[in-house]
């Protein structure tokens, strides 16, 4: 214990240090392995830990020290984010292979399924030399706390309806949110495995023309935390509704002031105006609504991202740097950035929504 520092300030994450020069990658992988049942409460208590200042270098040392604390990971992936795995780990891949001044807005990771992550890794292991590049994360229970009460109650009577179109194959042509093919998306071309996996997850499916592919589910747009009880903003609305790229295009040039930002946001604007008005919401690369089918408005979509991007904290990525999150309460995104940047992620297997635990029961 006394061979770290901890330093909780008053906003997220928890940050673990190097005490007198002992910030080697064994000697962290060990600690961790020593003291993995206060990290699980340290992790429960502030919804994220950060290990700051130790020499980690590469993935399979990153590997090395989650897995102290979780051995349980996951290599299964049904997110909408292109990665790849990095060579050497069986659980660690690239944060994103998206392009770097794309916009990556706040989300619980694969909020969408049934059974998302119960916990989250990152690890930097080349810090941006260039402005953005941050990982902000925000506390969805804050967020839940500070949402309308008029606005909460309407999503928590109605749930929210997520809609996914896939084409088989990834094209420039396609509506910008669809940034992968079904096939990269369930690892198989096989139609009968899809449709299985679907069933097993609680997605309907349906096929359409030109080997297209249409998921939708319905969630409830809040879950009781796991551990806690607490109630939690937990649904994919900032990330997978139209109103998203240009208005977050928009708030990131609020916050930094670069121009180039503020054109973006009009170019998405313009696309997906175009889209919306050709093939209409639902037959969109992603798109969020209530559960009856009805659409949410662009002021209660404001009203959501304003509420979360008041609770964002954005920290500086340092080499090394190794963060662990509750997935069931503290979300996470990636702010553009231009120059090198190297952000990889493990994330732990899938933990079925308390909501459907007790349906189940």
């Amino acid at each position: 214990m006394d061979k770290v520092v901890f330093d909780d300030g008053e906003t997220l994450p928890l940050f673990i240090k190097p005490k007198n020069g002992q910030d080697s990658a064994e000697f962290l992988i060990n600690w961790i392995g020593e003291n993995k049942e206060l990290m699980r409460k340290k992790i429960l208590e502030y919804g994220a830990v950060m290990f700051r200042g130790f020499k980690i270098n590469e993935g399979v040392e990153f590997e090395r020290a989650v897995t102290q604390v979780d051995p349980e990971l996951c290599d299964a992936y049904r997110g909408t984010s292109p990665r790849k795995q990095v060579p050497g780990t069986e659980y660690v891949f690239t944060a994103s292979e998206m392009p770097p001044f794309y916009p990556i807005p706040q989300h619980l990771e694969m909020s969408f399924l049934a059974a998302p992550p119960r916990n989250l890794y990152f690890c930097c292991l080349v810090e941006p030399v260039g402005p953005g590049g941050e990982t902000a994360l925000c506390d969805f229970k804050k967020v839940y706390d500070e949402i309308d009460p008029a606005v909460r109650q309407k999503f928590e009577d109605k749930g929210v309806m997520v809609v996914r179109n896939y084409k088989k194959n990834w094209s420039v042509f396609n509506d910008p949110t669809q940034l992968k093919g079904w096939p990269e998306v369930f690892n198989t071309e096989k139609k009968e495995d899809v449709e299985n996996e679907c069933r097993d997850t609680l997605i309907d499916f349906s096929w359409k023309k030109n080997d297209g592919l249409k998921l939708v589910n319905k969630r409830d747009a809040f879950e009781n935390h796991p551990d806690t009880g607490d109630r939690i903003w937990f649904n994919h609305l900032q990330v997978f509704h139209w109103y998203m790229i240009p208005d977050e295009f928009y708030r990131i040039y609020k916050r930094v002031g670069q121009l180039r930002y503020l054109i973006m946001s009009w170019i998405m604007w313009f696309i997906k105006l175009f889209f919306l008005n050709v093939i209409g919401p639902m037959n969109c690369g992603l798109h969020t609504c209530y559960g009856d089918g009805t659409e949410i408005s662009n002021a209660e979509n404001k009203h959501i991202r304003d509420v979360t991007w008041k609770n964002m904290v954005f920290n500086r990525w340092k080499k090394g740097d190794i963060v662990m999150i509750d997935n069931y309460r503290i979300s996470h995104g990636r702010q553009p950035y231009t120059g090198r940047r190297s952000i990889v992620v493990a994330w732990s297997k899938p933990y079925l929504r308390p909501s459907l635990r007790e349906k189940s029961e």
